[in-house]
């Protein structure tokens, strides 16, 4: 059933007058007639009596005329519906972000964002770093704030925020405790408490470990940054991780040692690249 040839049948049904009709369609008379007998034909009923120019409902009219104003009221209501869903869709943003995030400053950049825009509604999510691409690319969310190493995927744009560096976390007692830095061959026969393989800074820990020359002594490996630390004020081992993340914790209970040699990374608003909703290009 077509709906227009249902809003010509209400319309008609209320002025009894083809003529009234086309001028509020803003289509021909003809026309008028032509679409209540294609109408007509595909009920297989007369919906209108026609005798001297003049016409009114048949009782068959009658029956459909409610049922008609029902349609076109709920495909009304579902243009409504639709365009709302749409508008609110345009106006939140999906984002997925490292479990540390709280530690950088684009943490208090979206607080901002959000206090300036309050039409727009953030969904953040953490999620470890290994899968932040991958629901990145599998449209689970709009956007990733994730740590990267080497960049050079074409398919995607980013915003470098900020930088940050590996420290050894060292506890107080530690012989290199007040070490201005550190080469970090030197903590080789440390036991090393680490974020494991399921975030992006286990291979980095690793690599580094191995430009030292050495092998580290892993006795943990896992994704909780506050048990490592907990660990490490114990005396249970040392740990290597980014600086801004350990320096949340209170640095009278450990010892943050640069390194003297480093891995650069960065953090970063990564998009796939195309087209976007508002709230994510105003974000």
């Amino acid at each position: 059933m077509d709906l227009h040839n249902l809003k010509i049948f209400v319309d008609l049904s209320h002025t009894l007058n083809y003529t009234d009709t086309a001028e509020n369609l803003f289509t021909t008379q003809g026309n008028i007639s032509k679409q209540i007998l294609a109408m007509e034909k595909e009920l297989g009923v007369s919906l209108f009596k026609r005798a001297h120019r003049k016409i009114e409902l048949t009782q068959q009219g009658e029956i459909v005329l409610p049922y008609a104003k029902k349609v076109i009221q709920d495909y009304s209501d579902l243009l409504v519906n639709l365009n709302d869903f749409q508008d609110a869709k345009n106006l939140t943003i999906e984002m997925h972000t490292i479990p540390t995030m709280p530690s950088y400053k684009s943490f208090n950049m979206i607080t901002q964002f959000l206090q300036k825009h309050p039409e727009v509604h953030m969904q953040l999510r953490e999620e470890e770093s290994y899968n932040l691409l991958t629901s990145l690319k599998a449209g689970k969310c709009e956007i990733i704030f994730a740590r990267t190493f080497d960049f050079d995927d074409e398919s995607l744009e980013r915003i470098v925020m900020e930088d940050d560096d590996f420290v050894a976390v060292l506890p107080k007692n530690h012989p290199y405790a007040g070490a201005e830095k550190i080469d970090l061959q030197k903590l080789k026969n440390d036991r090393f408490l680490i974020l494991g393989p399921t975030t992006n800074l286990y291979e980095p820990v690793l690599k580094l470990c191995r430009n030292a020359g050495f092998k580290p002594q892993i006795t943990y490996e896992g994704t909780r940054v506050d048990l490592i630390m907990q660990m490490v004020q114990n005396n249970m081992g040392i740990s290597v991780m980014m600086a801004k993340t350990a320096r949340n914790f209170n640095s009278d209970e450990f010892s943050f040692v640069p390194l003297t040699t480093n891995i650069a990374n960065s953090l970063c608003f990564i998009r796939l690249k195309g087209q976007h909703s508002s709230a994510n290009n105003m974000f």
